[in-house]
């Protein structure tokens, strides 16, 4: 283990525990131990418990209960469990949200090296695994961290057709996506949190002028590679997941500042898109940290960074 390797809050062993619940026990009494598990992790996490009542009152506008934060909590288990059981190998479906969104997909059923953008929200690692099935050779960018049993059973999984970039040592962040991308492979980036970049802007988000990082449009810019984000939230028909797909980004190839310019302000708009999805969709926000930061009075910068993933 790296000595820049963080962990995922939570007891030792409790994606082993997780799974071997869900593999054994009756329906009734799994659901018994999804509730008490959830119920330990939120008596005891008080720090992700406070950020995720933040979260929630800032989105809804009005202060909330420990009801609605429970079921933030609980929603992360259900996305947990569903992810063990694709490392398991078990199916789990994914399906375009609506016509919409497949319209706007059809970058990624295309074998063009492209971006693929999206946020800690909803089955973000599953729809990237997902990526395999159109036949492209996919790269996550990520952070290791030394509970990851989770990622590890899906890398098994995808038997060579995924791989990741660590980012833990932020030395070999460049030198792997300019590997990845001289190889023509696509690279999918979760973009709303700001650690490992440098790159970053400000963006109207929850109210507030927020800063995002924003590395993904260099890339594009740099390597001429389309953007599209897309997100995965739950099927409320199903024990899957339904696919939203946004307005993709073709930067245009004449002048890279020009389209790392129209990028940031496609990322607006993917934000606004973003921020509809969570008012329907409340409890799929999985960043049990304090909201991105308000942008300084002053003015921005940005500098050289590369962007990351946890």
């Amino acid at each position: 283990m790296g000595l820049s390797e963080p962990r995922n809050p939570g007891p030792w062993g409790g994606y082993r525990l997780m799974s071997l619940c869900d593999r054994v026990l009756p329906g009734w009494l799994l659901e018994a131990a999804m509730r008490t598990g959830v119920f330990i992790a939120f008596a005891l996490m008080r720090e992700q418990r406070r950020h995720s009542r933040a979260y929630l009152e800032t989105l809804r506008g009005h202060p909330v209960g420990w009801r609605e934060s429970y079921r933030h909590f609980r929603a992360l288990a259900d996305m947990l469990r569903l992810k063990l059981r694709a490392g398991r190998g078990d199916p789990v479906p994914m399906e375009w949200a609506d016509e919409e969104s497949s319209r706007n997909g059809l970058l990624i059923r295309g074998r063009t090296p492209m971006l693929v953008g999206t946020f800690h929200v909803g089955a973000s690692d599953l729809l990237g695994f997902g990526l395999d099935k159109f036949e492209r050779s996919i790269c996550m960018v990520r952070q290791r961290v030394r509970n990851s049993e989770d990622i590890d059973r899906l890398l098994r999984q995808a038997a060579g057709q995924v791989e990741v970039i660590w980012v833990n040592d932020e030395r070999d962040i460049i030198f792997g996506l300019r590997d990845a991308l001289d190889a023509g492979k696509t690279l999918a980036m979760q973009c709303d949190r700001l650690e490992h970049t440098s790159k970053v802007a400000a963006f109207e988000f929850l109210g507030e002028r927020r800063l995002f990082p924003v590395t993904i449009y260099h890339l594009a810019a740099l390597y001429g590679r389309p953007v599209q984000f897309s997100v995965a939230l739950p099927d409320p028909a199903g024990a899957g997941y339904l696919v939203h797909a946004c307005d993709p980004f073709v930067p245009e190839g004449r002048h890279r500042q020009e389209d790392v310019q129209a990028g940031v302000a496609h990322f607006q708009m993917v934000l606004h898109w973003l921020e509809k999805l969570l008012l329907r969709h409340p409890y799929q926000w999985f960043n049990f940290l304090p909201l991105n930061p308000s942008a300084p009075a002053g003015g921005l910068s940005s500098g050289a960074g590369m962007a990351a993933s946890d």
